[in-house]
């Protein structure tokens, strides 16, 4: 079953995965800031949105970093209107322990398929371009070694993968993508030779003004001053600090000029999108709770956001 024909998880279908198998070796997932486990679906009663015995990530964000769960669904929920490629993710918990957490969709191993390699792209940005390389800190992060790492590898779509990524972080105002959140899937073919492809755009989590409390959100009325406030991870030219969202976009879009990659986005990205992605997050009935404030102030943010990336690509036509 595709992704995009994955059924949408109901509002009263939160996952209790308490009793899931844990993975054997890895229990506790050590990548990441956030507590996560490494759990296997049950072979059977999932409802049609899960895999069986498939591996799952379970992120359990507490304290002021709690909202990246809806942050994490609602950038599900949206890749699937406007086609970029996210792991599936949905609301769990885990009764046992009392947590309540995203559950995510491993985006390999699936039934049937051969296992390829997770390579992160830290790895390739190490190896081949900076010696200097800080994993901590994922810098320096440039756009240009970004797509030189694609094109060595032979990913044929690597300009129009990256646009779309640029143009998704923009959207959901992701501040996260460093090098350890972005990677290629590699297959083996012949001797020590592989196929690549780019991996999905996993662990969305930082986006969505997931830091800011409610009573905080109504007091931003200048929405383009919020947004500026925002920046990548990535800088165009590898700079001590990511660029501007909108500003990293005209400049990749200046220069590489990936065709229609942008008016596609666009067409798909609709206020009908927006307000049924927000309002079913707004039917759950859930400890952590996903306010109408909140909702409102996302749906004027992402509108904003879009009219901001639209003037842009009018202006590079």
């Amino acid at each position: 079953m595709g992704i995009e024909h994955r059924p949408r998880q109901g509002p009263h279908q939160i996952i209790d995965v308490a009793g899931w198998e844990v993975d054997p070796d890895n229990p506790y997932y050590p990548e990441g800031k956030q507590p996560k486990k490494l759990l296997i679906s049950p072979s059977d009663r999932l409802p049609p949105f899960l895999l069986p015995t498939h591996k799952y990530l379970f992120k359990t964000p507490t304290g002021w970093q709690e909202k990246q769960i809806w942050s994490e669904l609602i950038a599900y929920e949206l890749s699937r209107a406007v086609g970029v490629s996210v792991p599936p993710c949905f609301l769990a918990r885990d009764s046992s322990e009392g947590h309540l957490g995203v559950l995510v969709e491993f985006f390999y191993g699936y039934k049937g398929e051969e296992l390829p390699r997770f390579i992160p792209g830290s790895d390739f940005v190490h190896a081949w371009l900076s010696s200097n390389y800080d994993r901590k800190r994922g810098r320096p992060h440039a756009v240009r070694a970004n797509l030189t790492i694609a094109r060595s590898l032979g990913i044929s779509n690597y300009k129009e993968w990256w646009a779309n990524a640029f143009l998704f972080d923009a959207i959901i105002g992701n501040v996260d993508r460093h090098p350890d959140n972005w990677g290629l899937l590699a297959s083996a073919i012949v001797g020590n030779n592989f196929n690549y492809s780019m991996a999905p755009l996993f662990d969305n989590g930082s986006s969505l003004s997931y830091g800011e409390p409610d009573d905080q959100l109504a007091r931003y009325q200048d929405l383009d001053a919020y947004i500026r406030r925002g920046r990548h991870h990535c800088a165009w030219d590898g700079g001590p600090k990511g660029d501007r969202h909108v500003e990293l976009c005209k400049l990749f879009f200046e220069t590489y000029k990936p065709a229609g990659v942008a008016e596609e986005f666009m067409i798909r990205f609709t206020n009908d999108a927006i307000d049924d992605v927000l309002g079913w997050c707004r039917n759950f009935e859930s400890p952590v709770e996903f306010s109408a404030v909140r909702a409102d102030f996302l749906r004027a943010l992402m509108i904003r956001r879009r009219e901001l990336l639209t003037a842009l690509c009018a202006d590079n036509a």
